[in-house]
């Protein structure tokens, strides 16, 4: 709250000294770009009149700055030409559901998810390519075992994620009458990078019951539970309904190196990892759909902003 507060004044700011457009840093290596949407800020793109916010290579930035930073009397102007295309809206999209039903409980649910949509400078593979491959993955893994779970496991690709959640907002909106029932939602949301640990997103009642699952994935490179929180993805769609939502922590991988820029591409991809991410969630998902209560709840609170 006190960030979008920050945020919100900031805008003012801006605005009252007559700025023409915000640059930040892409803080890439090897003049990459970034791309991101103003979700972040919902009150900078919800303006009567917003600013333009515009990503340059860090290089440029780093120019920019030289040149502001020259003593008096020097001067430095910029002459900034963008170029929009707006297409008529709103867009028709859709998340791709599907599940496999509970033996004993399947009113109750699990849900496994990744986001399908990416930005358009590279191929959006590790965000988030990857982690819808592994959400697939955990479903053919689970249903060609043949064991079936005790609660529902749903596996959901959602979209609009980059965007500001949309996807997974629209399946908690819909399912409200379901959220009571639902367990726990785990997202794959950091690239290609192996699962190394899981958080509870400070929920303290979540870590012990997790604690006694911890040795069915220890073996495949897990290596704790921990209280820490993730933003920045569709986990929180259900963490701020009050359902526990976590998202797995991933070796980075190079991934705030790629992710969101032109290096975003196939080549980044590394299968050995993706297969741990998958025999994890696969496995993770089954444990929590055969525990023998649902995880407890928590009270709604607000989605904290951020983007993967």
């Amino acid at each position: 709250m006190r960030r979008n507060a920050f945020f919100s004044e900031m805008n003012d700011f801006f605005r009252a000294e007559g700025v023409a457009a915000v640059f930040s840093d892409s803080q890439k290596p090897h003049g990459l770009l970034n791309m991101s949407g103003s979700w972040r800020s919902s009150e900078r793109a919800n303006a009567g009149e917003p600013i333009p916010s515009l990503y340059v290579t860090h290089d440029h930035y780093a120019m920019l700055y030289r040149l502001a930073s020259r003593p008096e009397p020097a001067k430095t102007r910029i002459e900034l030409e963008v170029n929009n295309k707006f297409v008529d809206g709103p867009v028709t999209v859709y998340n791709t559901v599907g599940e496999i039903r509970g033996s004993e409980k399947p009113d109750e649910f699990i849900i496994v998810g990744a986001h399908l949509d990416s930005w358009d400078l590279g191929q959006g593979t590790t965000d988030n390519g990857t982690g819808s491959c592994v959400v697939l993955e955990a479903a053919r893994i689970i249903a060609k075992s043949g064991i079936q779970p005790k609660r529902t496991i749903r596996f959901c690709l959602f979209t609009g994620e980059e965007e500001g959640l949309h996807g997974s907002r629209a399946y908690v909106k819909d399912h409200k009458d379901e959220l009571g029932r639902t367990s726990l939602a785990i997202v794959h949301d950091t690239g290609t990078g192996k699962v190394v640990s899981i958080g509870t997103q400070r929920h303290e009642t979540l870590k012990p019951v997790l604690e006694r699952e911890l040795m069915s994935v220890k073996a495949l490179g897990v290596k704790e539970i921990n209280n820490g929180s993730m933003g920045g993805s569709d986990h929180q769609s259900f963490d701020g309904a009050g359902v526990p939502g976590i998202m797995f922590r991933q070796d980075p991988a190079e991934y705030r190196l790629t992710h969101h820029s032109q290096s975003d591409t196939l080549d980044k991809a590394r299968e050995p990892d993706l297969v741990q991410g998958a025999q994890v969630m696969a496995v993770f998902a089954m444990r929590m759909a055969n525990l023998d209560s649902l995880l407890p709840h928590h009270e709604a609170r607000p989605e904290r902003r951020g983007g993967q």
